[in-house]
């Protein structure tokens, strides 16, 4: 039993003079924390007081709380995980640096979460004190007017967005939509009946042609059934990465680039749809500065930030490096005046990966998060995404999603408060870290594969000590990690010592999925690769996924363990 109690985030006050009461239930919880946290139902009494801020205090038979009602159930929820049957005297005053602070989950390119999942996320942000979630849609929202969007891919239904939302609200975190309707659309462009509407000749790069009027108002269509649709204040409208906007169909019309000013064009219509619904708009902020592109592109794409639109939007700050504090600070400061409205958005680090790489998932948010609050930034919106087929299981996640509270709020030791609340041993938290750095995280997918990108480092650039740029920033960052795949001797050595480690331990069955990779892939770096190998773990990992999330989309995953299977078998690499 804890001699300690642990409160996240870090409160502004907390004083404890190591008293202990017995500890019942309650008998005046709201019913839906009750049932939803399992809370018993016994003597004691909650008691609402008027008090300035937000906070509660414990005495013997009862709880007094001011302020956000909310914020206090999930600080005396987490106190009873962590106690039991009994309660700790205590006084509690919480306050917020952000009050933005959100959780944003790409459903669009790996597996769409299943009810119980969504549910369960939503609970446990609830339980850390986030206030927002947004869904990150592409073509999987399901609209009336274009029925065939999304068909195959999982979609929700307007029946289980509704529970989502409404689930959200009985916990006091906000839903709310995010969409592209510039880039990102190629889910949508490569339907027949809409690659019409591509910029560019190859509907799979996802802009489109915002020069064409009907390509326009069918994006205005999907925004407007999605407005009516969202009860949220918010309205995520997207805006990022249009690398090819103004390069294709609409060069083609003029001969002369016109990208920022078509972007700018397309975006004050869509915030101003939003704006006419009393809504917010959100817009990712990487084109209005052009802050990763080449630096004459860059300057190009600047002009976009002079436009008056973005005066009324929150503008999405993006960026998943673990770089400097100063970096950071540099980036916030891009959208000069628009600075105090912005919000940042971190990320965890689990796209185009098997497991998300703690090392620079905890470091990015670490400094991006530390420079926001010195530069007065109004909230963070963490980011997880889908790329390559999402295939980091959601339950990786949760202790990132822990991890960012308390480094935004509290004191950033969070991992003492992980094991009280979750009630995981220490050395399953220490394994998280370990399959989480970056020499892992970054490598086995790639040597578990055998994919070109293994191949050719450890092939065509085996014993190379230089490695050229690229040019393109997040080309180079991304395949600075990926030079360890050039010495497959030393790899070999490292993931051993990581086995050793873990080899009698007993694990969760995701972290023992994990495990298994890396034995696999101690195979291939030995040469010693069986079929039954991957089957094995594509069995295990199917099951996993089919726990968290809806059947579609499984085949973009599987269908890459089975044909490293099937090569294994042939003997081909």
């Amino acid at each position: 039993m804890w001699d300690k109690v642990f409160i996240v985030p870090e409160p502004k006050r907390f004083v404890f003079n190591g008293n202990w009461f017995s500890f019942d239930g309650f008998n005046n919880l709201p019913e839906f924390f009750r049932k939803e946290f399992d809370i018993p139902q016994g003597s004691w009494v909650i008691k609402k007081i008027d008090r300035e801020g937000t906070g509660l205090k414990i005495k013997e038979g009862e709880v007094e709380i001011w302020g956000e009602e909310k914020v206090s159930y999930a600080t005396i929820i987490q106190i009873v995980m962590q106690t039991k049957n009994r309660l700790p005297e205590i006084e509690i005053e919480e306050e917020f640096h952000f009050p933005f602070r959100g959780y944003h989950l790409d459903i669009a390119r790996g597996g769409v979460p299943n009810l119980d999942i969504f549910k369960k996320i939503l609970r446990w942000l609830f339980l850390l004190k986030y206030n927002y979630f947004g869904i990150y849609f592409e073509d999987l929202f399901p609209w009336d007017k274009y029925p065939q969007i999304g068909k195959l891919r999982g979609r929700l239904s307007r029946e289980e967005l509704k529970e989502i939302i409404s689930y959200g609200e009985n916990l006091g975190i906000e839903v709310f939509p995010s969409l592209e309707l510039c880039g990102h659309m190629e889910n949508i462009l490569s339907l027949p009946e809409f690659t019409r509407f591509s910029e560019w000749h190859r509907p799979q790069e996802g802009t489109i042609n915002v020069s064409d009027e009907e390509a326009r108002e069918f994006t205005y269509d999907l925004l407007r059934e999605v407005v009516e649709f969202f009860p949220s204040e918010h309205i995520h409208i997207g805006g990022d990465e249009t690398w090819a906007l103004g390069r294709g169909k609409s060069l083609d019309k003029t001969n002369a680039f016109k990208g920022p000013e078509l972007f700018e064009l397309h975006h004050r219509n869509l915030i101003n749809l939003v704006k006419e619904k009393g809504k917010t708009p959100v817009v990712w902020g990487d084109m209005m500065t052009g802050m990763y592109l080449r630096p004459e592109e860059k300057e190009k794409w600047k002009v976009v930030l002079e436009s008056e639109i973005w005066d009324d939007v929150i503008i999405a700050n993006w960026d998943y490096t673990n770089l400097s504090e100063e970096h950071f600070r540099e980036k916030i400061n891009l959208f000069g005046k628009r600075k105090e409205k912005q919000i940042v958005c971190p990320g965890f680090s689990n796209w185009g990966r098997f497991y998300p790489t703690f090392d620079i998932a905890l470091t990015n948010i670490k400094n991006f998060l530390k420079a926001a609050r010195e530069e007065g930034v109004k909230g963070f919106l963490v980011t997880s995404w889908g790329d390559d087929g999402a295939e980091a299981l959601y339950s990786f996640l949760d202790p990132l999603i822990f991890a960012n509270m308390e480094i935004a709020e509290g004191n950033g030791n969070w991992e003492e408060k992980w094991i009280a609340l979750s009630g995981e041993r220490h050395e399953v938290l220490e394994v998280r870290k370990l399959f989480g750095n970056d020499l892992f995280s970054m490598t086995i997918k790639h040597v578990f594969l055998g994919t070109p990108t293994f191949r050719y480092h450890s092939e065509v650039l085996k014993g190379q000590k230089e490695r050229e740029s690229t040019g393109d920033m997040w080309m180079d960052y991304y395949f600075g990690f990926l030079e360890k795949l050039k010495d497959t001797k030393t790899l070999l050595k490292e993931y051993e010592k990581i086995l050793e480690k873990v080899t009698n331990m007993t694990l969760p069955e995701d972290l023992e999925m994990i495990r298994d990779m890396l034995r696999i892939g101690i195979k291939r770096l030995r040469g010693e690769l069986n079929f039954s190998d991957f089957v094995e773990f594509g069995n295990r990992y199917a099951r996993l996924w089919l726990s968290e999330r809806k059947k579609e989309n499984l085949e973009v995953v599987i269908a890459k363990i089975y044909g490293a299977a099937g090569r294994a078998d042939l003997k081909v690499f």
